[in-house]
């Protein structure tokens, strides 16, 4: 395919930088990306108004693309790559379709739809191909393909010495749903444990200590308001026999944690039972936690993360499909 072939306009939220290193990813492939946010704003406050109540900002999303589009329309591309749909208006995929008759769409959203707005459901039908991370929202609807997440190189484990491995078990994530109860509850049945709460904004924490019974127990310097850097996310890692990751309430698909913890070579352990459908499912990696509330749930995690060949072993080689650069390439077979 020539260079007159391999032009993308990508549409994706701005998510803990991950879209840029999807952008970086097209390009390492040799395509040439035009970005732009899906949305005007990332500010929590405006997020939440766009996944409740859309309307609201209309004549905001409007003008913000009707900006887009003039910067678009004068251009020709080959593929229209979307990520999540959740405010892109319908008036500007007709245009764009318009614009480019030969131009193949592809959506992918790495949430449920339970936590999408109307819109991303909508819009599937002006794409040619549409895929998800989520395996029930994959057996509802037809016009999807499962399609898991990936890991960035940030991840990918560099030296796998037991004696670097200093925490049993760590956690870094986002505080939402009853993510807090479970973790201290298994933390507190295992040694040098290392966990890392991050919320988006204050307003938004002491809203959620107002109106949410599990949250009147956390302690404000128990969560950070600021992020750390991947780097950071994949230096503690490497330093963890294991790592926790809990999924969202409603949601299948295998979390994007998923895929860096077991690249950076430490043991998951998953409250996701969906993983066991997953082709790189091993279970001298993978611990599930089908039920939190088992007694022996830590020593389950012991008995895994003392024998060090568990967290030694190779990965599968098959595995490196899920590495940004090969992952983004199925999208354009």
């Amino acid at each position: 395919m020539d260079s007159e072939k391999r032009k993308i306009l990508f549409i994706c939220p701005a998510f803990f930088g991950y879209e840029i290193s999807i952008k970086d990813a097209l390009i390492f492939n040799g395509y040439e990306v035009d970005y732009f946010d899906e949305r005007t704003s990332n500010k929590s406050y405006y997020k939440a108004i766009f996944r409740v109540r859309k309307s609201l900002l209309s004549k905001i999303i409007d003008k913000y693309y009707r900006q887009i589009f003039e910067k678009i329309k004068d251009k020709s591309y080959n593929y229209f790559f979307l990520i999540k749909g959740e405010v892109v208006p319908e008036w500007f995929i007709t245009s764009f379709m318009q614009l480019n008759p030969t131009a193949k769409l592809i959506y992918y959203t790495y949430d449920s739809f339970n936590n999408n707005n109307k819109n991303s459901l909508y819009i599937l039908k002006y794409f040619d191909s549409c895929y998800s991370f989520d395996f029930e929202d994959v057996k509802k609807n037809k016009e999807l393909k499962l399609k898991h997440l990936f890991f960035t190189n940030d991840y990918q484990n560099k030296t796998n010495i037991a004696i670097e491995r200093k925490y049993d078990m760590s956690f870094v994530g986002t505080l939402h749903s009853n993510r807090y109860c479970i973790i201290k509850k298994i933390a507190s049945q295992l040694g040098n444990t290392f966990v890392f709460y991050f919320m988006p904004a204050k307003w938004f924490f002491y809203a959620n200590k107002i109106l949410k019974k599990d949250y009147r127990k956390i302690k404000a310097d128990e969560v950070s308001f600021n992020k750390i850097s991947k780097m950071q996310v994949a230096e503690i890692f490497r330093s963890s026999k294991s790592v926790l990751d809990i999924q969202r309430f409603g949601q299948t698909g295998l979390t994007m944690r998923t895929f860096e913890v077991l690249a950076s070579g430490s043991i998951l352990i998953t409250t996701n039972a969906y993983i066991k459908e997953a082709d790189f499912y091993d279970t001298e990696k993978i611990i599930v936690l089908e039920d939190i509330d088992r007694l022996d749930n830590g020593e389950i995690i012991k008995q895994k993360i003392n024998n060090a060949d568990n967290y030694l072993k190779p990965i599968d080689p098959n595995f490196n499909k899920y590495f940004i650069n090969n992952w983004v390439k199925e999208f354009f077979e």
